[in-house]
């Protein structure tokens, strides 16, 4: 696969700031595809989604089914439309992944079609204490209960080529926990979880985050816990 493949970028989006429309303009104007996925925002947001007219697709849920569904719903239009070779990037709708970051993330999957690549954030004191903490946290369980070794296991922003969507058009999870679920199966599977560093971008406390502390956490510790439950 070389660069001139086509690049699509999936952005699956819940009740967003304006931040999307500066998302979308800018994957347009580095000739990206945009798959934008409406996951059951609330009437008061979808003036955003209206405007959101350089997406070259836009898919809706009727209802907020969870981040992991909407990228799923993304992937499957994706596998079903789109002619192999190409690249696709999953990439958050609030402004949090620079486009310098993206498009290497982006060039490093085309590179390696055979891997997933994630932006990997170093996550210091400018950082929110509860994304730090929560990341630092689910990585040493994470690393002490599975062969997964992967520094930023939440990073939304993730490049692979055609050669895996099927495989992550199959795997389970709903919500955040399908994030944590991808990289338990992808190892499971021997397939190549690569790194490559991207800034860290905050925007105020991450106010603009839809995880739920809790509900979201228990979620994922589920997966990694069931996973490392199966090895005994």
């Amino acid at each position: 696969m070389d660069n001139a493949s086509p690049r699509i970028a999936l952005i699956p989006a819940y009740n967003p700031t304006r931040s999307m429309l500066s998302v979308l303009r800018q994957l347009k104007e580095q000739g990206y595809t945009v798959v934008l996925v409406n996951d059951g925002s609330d009437e008061a947001y979808l003036h955003l989604f209206r405007a959101a007219g350089m997406a070259d697709v836009q898919l809706t849920h009727s209802c907020n089914r969870g981040k992991g569904a909407a990228l799923k719903t993304g992937l499957r239009w994706i596998m079903e439309h789109c002619t192999a070779p190409y690249t696709v990037v999953t990439v958050d709708a609030d402004g949090q992944h620079l486009q310098d970051d993206i498009d290497k993330v982006t060039a490093a999957a085309q590179k390696h079609p055979d891997s997933l690549v994630i932006g990997s954030r170093r996550l210091g004191k400018e950082a929110p204490f509860r994304s730090r903490s929560g990341n630092f946290f689910t990585r040493t369980i994470l690393h002490a209960l599975t062969p997964v070794k992967v520094y930023d296991t939440q990073s939304g922003l993730r490049a692979f080529s055609d050669r895996l969507v099927p495989v992550l058009a199959r795997i389970l999870g709903e919500r955040y926990e399908y994030e944590m679920r991808v990289l338990i199966d992808l190892t499971e599977q021997h397939i190549s979880i690569k790194e490559k560093s991207i800034q860290t971008v905050y925007l105020g406390e991450n106010g603009v985050s839809h995880f739920k502390t809790v509900s979201d956490a228990k979620l994922i510790y589920r997966e990694i816990f069931s996973s490392a439950k199966k090895k005994k």
